[in-house]
């Protein structure tokens, strides 16, 4: 971990070495899994529903780009499956409980004391930025208003970037929205069935704007931010996945692509090497 203050609270570096993908887990064993048995009834209906009308194995459907009705729910299935999903239900719950019991009196975090108190003074601290680091090299914890001096001083404030108003911003991105479907509706003709129900449900989604930061060079003196633009969720990224869909296609076609490590082992073990 790199980091240039001095003060940062007892059991820091211990839970900053964890790293930003830790996860963390509940003090007590929560006593809500309805959500998830409502999730598991509706992949059981959903898949019945399938094989009942012979789309299990639908040629125009593709992972990459599915994209879930989310207004559509599935008809029950018959009552002995339905029978079968509640006594389940039950079963599982029963011995949830026996477990809440059992655990009452019991911590289940998988912090220690120190680090769970680090933690609580850190995420209160606006002072204090937390960041991954450029080249993977950790976490690094810088001063918030050092770090925002940089952003701006760096980048947004450069002849690089174009500061917009929020009404122009807005309506720019609404050009792009307009550009890409009367490019969608000209070459509807040339997708499959499977993407263009992908962009008819993803683009009735919300789309967040995308979001600016940058990461710490800490390899580098003096520490520059290197910019990251993330669209995920935005409107660009739902192309954006289509587009690598497309191009994947590609990929046998280019002569150094290797499917996957096994077939770099099986190709490895016919290599003769003097």
């Amino acid at each position: 971990m790199k980091h240039n203050l001095k003060h940062l609270p007892l059991g820091s570096k211990e839970l900053l070495g964890l790293n930003l993908k830790f996860c963390l887990a509940s003090h007590q064993v929560k006593n809500n899994i309805n959500k998830t048995i409502l999730c598991l009834a509706r992949s059981i209906r959903t898949k019945y529903y399938l094989a009942e009308h012979n789309l299990l194995n639908e040629s125009d459907y593709n992972k990459q780009i599915y994209k879930k009705n989310q207004t559509w729910q599935p008809p029950p299935a018959p009552l002995s499956i339905e029978d079968k999903i509640t006594e389940f239900e039950k079963a599982l719950k029963s011995f949830q409980q026996r477990i809440i019991n059992k655990n009452r009196h019991q911590q289940h975090s998988n912090l220690t004391p120190l680090q769970s108190e680090a933690l609580k003074k850190l995420r209160n601290n606006r002072n204090i930025t937390i960041k991954p680091t450029d080249k993977n090299l950790g976490l690094a914890v810088m001063d918030t208003t050092t770090y925002i001096h940089q952003v701006l001083t760096e980048h947004l404030l450069t002849d690089a970037y174009l500061q917009l108003s929020q009404p122009e911003a807005k309506n720019r991105i609404e050009d792009v929205k307009t550009s890409l479907k009367e490019l969608l509706l000209i070459h509807s003709d040339k997708l499959s069935k499977a993407e263009l129900t992908y962009f008819k449900r993803s683009l009735q989604s919300y789309h967040r704007t995308p979001i600016f930061y940058g990461l710490p060079k800490v390899h580098k003196s003096p520490v520059t931010l290197r910019p990251v633009v993330s669209s995920s969720g935005s409107l660009l990224a739902v192309f954006s996945t289509w587009l690598d869909f497309k191009r994947k296609k590609l990929l046998p076609f280019v002569q150094s692509h290797i499917q996957n490590s096994f077939t770099v082992v099986e190709e490895l073990c016919h290599l003769n090497v003097y």
